[in-house]
């Protein structure tokens, strides 16, 4: 019988200790499915008895956690019936285009007919500047920064109070709130020069903040009662002077990146696995307390050279098993982490118009394919 060198002990823990730490997600990776899976169960559970205010934030974490066609078209009906037109058109789009691609062709189908269904009844709101605007002219909606592209197009969006902030460097900011309710109506909202004075900052207004002095708001030409585009007055949003600054919008710095370093560190795991098997069952034995049987072996001689030639042979082979696989692991940790840090985005960047994301693999307990915006 064959027993494991004493000098492979070393490497072969080393190895458990690296491959423990590189597989130490896989926990957190179930957990996260089991999660999943218990929130989509109680949010049907919750549309079944109408409580849909209680269903979508379920739906909106189980999707989170483990994104899925099932549970996307879900949370698509949970909005629809919350009256969340524009996000419920939109997620039905994502449904079709990801069912298509699974090759779900009757989902794709139901998806596309809910889509059309409430095309309709959307409320479109068209943002617009004047067209001598200062290149670092930022517009606001919701929070949520509006590209240069989106300036003068009509963006669907859902029923309720949406707030539109404008802001520069050396400008008064601008602010602005209005309610949308009425089903398929289109309104614009025009968003006059800014003029000089105040620092940019002083346009952000918390939802809840409190209202600032007299005279701090600025105003478009005619005052608060000025009408808009659609000829309803707009209600005044007062502006409150700059606190803490908004936390900068980031990115991952390469997904592509962050990929392949991936796979290169799975690839380099499963070497050096391999290898440190190959060495682990590697014959060594030399000396006179080797016992030889040459009837099963008729290369093997009184001093067991055959027996160390082949031994030898395969410990070389594993230890460049393990050896490439410290490489590939040695490159793929680092692209890992660099890729997938986050930086932030130049404001010359975010006033950009964003290009559609390539489409990307998903995979869950509930499906497999691949999913894009449309």
């Amino acid at each position: 019988m064959t027993s494991l060198p004493v000098k492979h002990l070393g490497r072969l823990l080393a190895l458990a200790m690296f491959l423990a730490a590189l597989l130490s997600g896989g926990r957190d990776a179930r957990a996260d499915t089991a999660a999943a899976q218990a929130l989509f169960d109680a949010a049907k559970q919750l549309m079944a008895q109408g409580k849909y205010a209680d269903a979508c934030p379920k739906l909106e974490e189980s999707q989170r956690l483990d994104p899925g066609i099932g549970t996307q078209f879900n949370l698509a009906a949970c909005y629809e019936q919350l009256g969340r037109t524009a996000s419920a058109w939109s997620m039905f789009l994502e449904v079709a285009g990801a069912s298509r691609a699974a090759g779900q062709l009757e989902r794709e189908k139901v998806a596309r007919q809910r889509a059309a269904a409430l095309e309709p009844r959307l409320i479109r709101l068209t943002i617009t500047a004047p067209a001598d605007s200062p290149a670092d002219l930022q517009v606001k909606r919701d929070g949520a920064l509006v590209g240069r592209a989106q300036w003068g197009t009509p963006v669907p969006v859902d029923p309720g109070k949406h707030t539109v902030e404008a802001s520069a460097a050396g400008r008064a900011p601008f602010a602005r709130s209005m309610e949308l309710t009425r089903a398929g109506a289109s309104e614009t909202l025009a968003i006059p020069p800014l003029p000089a004075g105040a620092p940019a900052g002083a346009a952000a207004l918390p939802p809840s903040g409190p209202a600032a002095p007299a005279g701090a708001a600025a105003l478009p030409p005619g005052g608060p009662g000025a009408p808009r585009a659609s000829g309803a007055p707009l209600a005044p949003v007062a502006a409150v002077a700059p606190g803490r600054p908004a936390a900068p919008l980031t990115k991952r710095r390469s997904k592509g990146m962050m990929v392949t370093g991936i796979v290169l560190t799975s690839l380099g795991a499963v070497a050096i696995l391999g290898g440190g098997l190959v060495i682990a069952s590697a014959p060594s034995c030399s000396g006179d307390g080797c016992v030889y049987d040459r009837s099963s072996n008729p290369y093997a001689d009184d001093t067991g050279y055959q027996y160390e030639e082949d031994g030898a042979d395969a410990e070389g082979a594993g230890v460049g098993l393990v050896v490439g696989g410290l490489v590939l692991a040695g490159v793929g940790i680092p692209l890992a982490i660099v890729g997938g840090r986050k930086v932030p985005v130049q404001p010359e960047k975010q006033a950009a118009s964003t290009p559609a994301p390539p489409p990307e693999l998903v995979i869950g307990p509930r499906y497999a394919g691949l999913r894009w915006s449309m």
